[in-house]
């Protein structure tokens, strides 16, 4: 049998969301029916990448702004060196050198959206408009368009970045580990949220939060896992509301399981979230979930059964929602098996695997 070539591109080096689930996929799909390529630019995932057991051609292009000729015409020539039966082009830099690369190729190109939604905003309002339109004309030359949420699917429809019939949802998955973490075990209380340090992921407001949960319960730690560019502004914040022995900045770390099995309550307290992997992440081992309700998050938490919903930007309710889950450590239990069910249901990693298999497939017979 003919294995299928895919070749995967992604403009974020990182391993944030995007790249986790590209992992996922790298790690999942069947060797025997698929031949991996991947383009991406230096850093931490190449090197994850290079780590899996797995026979995939990494090839290392650096992708220095959205729009780097010089990554378009390096892409561009690997394009026409494998010959892949499939483009998969994840994130918006990759959508768009990867696109444009592309073009006239006559190779089928899949486009996952992993940012926008409604919610989300680019600070200045001309280049958030630049980004629509662009993501309006790369549709020109995109087969298939991935949304890992409904929350997505509907901003691109409603943008009129895509038609409805040219859009499909795809959530994000995650293995189940094979043991609950063991919340509310110990006297004092640990609440964690992990995500790029950003302004979109709210964490501002979760740090304005945290008098108000000390007020009752003081011995409470709030832990933050991640890094980015805002994380001299939340150091800040957190030395303005005298927070310092409270609020624990822990950087990148790369066993996001083992940490989250410290916090009895996960927090997302996210602006804009087109899915959110990291609460799937924190559900799956049990961990009751205050989050906000924006973007795809109501898709899924399910308010008052595996955790409660604010409003984003709203340190008050973020702070009360906390509260409610510390006052009452066995309904948080509950709300955390439920959490862990939903997951196992919803967002397992095997059915998406399948799901993506069958795109590929489908894909790849429509050109044969």
């Amino acid at each position: 049998m003919t294995k299928i070539k895919v070749l995967e591109i992604i403009g974020d080096s990182t391993l944030a969301g995007a790249p986790r689930h590209l992992l996922s996929l790298l790690e999942n799909l069947n060797s025997k029916k698929f031949s991996l390529f991947v383009i991406c630019p230096p850093g931490p995932l190449a090197g994850e990448i290079r780590s899996l057991k797995k026979n995939i051609d990494l090839e290392i292009v650096p992708m220095r702004s959205k729009l780097d000729f010089a990554s378009i015409y390096e892409i561009r020539a690997n394009i026409k060196h494998i010959k892949p039966d499939i483009i998969h082009v994840h994130g918006t830099r990759a959508g768009l050198v990867g696109r444009l690369a592309a073009i006239n190729l006559g190779y089928p190109v899949i486009y996952t959206e992993h940012l926008w939604t409604k919610y989300y905003r680019l600070p200045n309002r001309i280049s958030h408009g630049l980004q629509i339109a662009g993501l309006w004309f790369l549709d020109m030359f995109t087969t298939l368009n991935i949304a890992v949420s409904q929350a997505v699917k509907d901003f691109m429809v409603s943008s009129q970045i895509s038609r409805q019939e040219k859009i499909i949802v795809v959530y994000n998955a995650t293995e189940i580990p094979k043991n609950k973490a063991k919340i509310f075990a110990g006297k004092n209380f640990r609440l964690g949220t992990v995500g790029t340090l950003n302004f979109q992921k709210g964490i501002q407001y979760l740090i304005k939060a945290m008098p108000k949960v000390l007020k009752e319960f003081p011995e409470t730690r709030l832990e933050i896992v991640g890094e980015g560019s805002f994380r001299r502004t939340l150091e800040k914040l957190t030395k303005k509301l005298k927070l310092e022995d409270k609020v624990i900045f822990s950087g990148f770390l790369k066993e996001i399981e083992e940490k989250m099995r410290e916090f009895d309550v996960y927090i997302q307290p996210s602006l804009s979230e087109s899915f959110g992997l990291a609460i799937i992440q924190a559900m799956s081992l049990g961990i009751p979930i205050v989050a906000t309700n924006a973007g795809g998050i109501p898709e899924v938490v399910t308010a008052g059964k595996s955790g409660l919903l604010v409003e984003p930007g709203n340190p008050t309710a973020l702070a009360e929602a906390i509260i409610q889950i510390l006052r009452d450590p066995k309904r948080a239990k509950e709300m955390g098996d439920l959490a862990r069910e939903e997951v196992k249901i919803k967002f397992n990693l095997p059915e998406m695997i399948k799901e993506m298999e069958q795109i590929y497939e489908t894909l790849a017979e429509k050109r044969s």
